[in-house]
């Protein structure tokens, strides 16, 4: 959720995990229920070129029941404004190109384009990301998902920062869904560059709707090849 790349010929590996310690027992007959369920997601990202970042990611899971699962893939591109450009605010837009096992989504392939739009205050920041996803790879009409993301943080100290997040999937752009059907998510976020190459990122999620999940405990853990 940022509108910045990786410089050119920086790499980065980063492992995602949450835990749902609350959340829907019974989606539907579709997907899995997520209460109990601990995900992750192995990502490796490099900058292209001042302006363009490629990102591959690996997905996995583990169910209440105790068996781990392959979730799928996800191959995501970035561009932005490059910071020289002098604008008063960062602009950048993502696209990602995604497949998931049945069961873990409503769809088999989907693909997304986020643009984002960030500002800075002195130790403020803003980054706003109005996401939109649509199924791909399968006959009929597919409507697009409207999914607006945001985040305020605070920087502290040597490279720390405190922040609020905001995730939401609000339904079809045209007709949204229901309030008890969408979904509205917070979470409470901590972030520090523990050296040069090593940053970790802890967070607490409280759903707000019925169909979120209720709780969800976040880590981040990234390691930096350097150039």
């Amino acid at each position: 959720m940022e509108s910045q790349v990786k410089q050119p010929g920086a790499v980065e590996l980063e492992l995602n995990t949450n835990y749902v310690a609350s959340g829907p027992r019974l989606v539907d007959a579709e997907l899995f229920p997520t209460h109990h369920m601990l995900r992750s997601s192995l990502e490796l990202s490099a900058g292209l070129t001042n302006y363009l970042e490629a990102s591959l990611y690996v997905l996995g899971a583990r169910g209440s029941d105790g068996h781990s699962a392959y979730v799928g893939n996800r191959l995501r591109l970035t561009a932005a404004v490059p910071a020289d450009f002098g604008l008063p605010i960062g602009l950048g837009i993502t696209q990602e190109i995604g497949y998931s096992r049945p069961g873990f989504a409503e769809d088999k392939w989907s693909y997304e384009l986020s643009p984002m739009v960030s500002a800075r205050w002195s130790s403020l920041s803003f980054v706003i990301n109005p996401s939109l996803e649509r199924a791909v790879g399968t006959p009929g009409p597919h409507s697009i998902e409207f999914e607006p993301k945001g985040k305020i943080a605070r920087e502290f100290g040597d490279e720390g920062s405190v922040a609020l997040e905001y995730y939401s999937s609000l339904g079809p752009i045209r007709a949204l869904d229901p309030r008890s059907e969408q979904i509205h998510q917070v979470f409470a976020s901590f972030e520090k560059e523990l050296s040069h190459r090593w940053e970790f990122a802890l967070s607490f999620g409280r759903g707000l709707t019925a169909a979120s999940d209720r709780h969800v405990i976040a880590t981040r853990v990234e390691y930096n090849f350097g150039h």
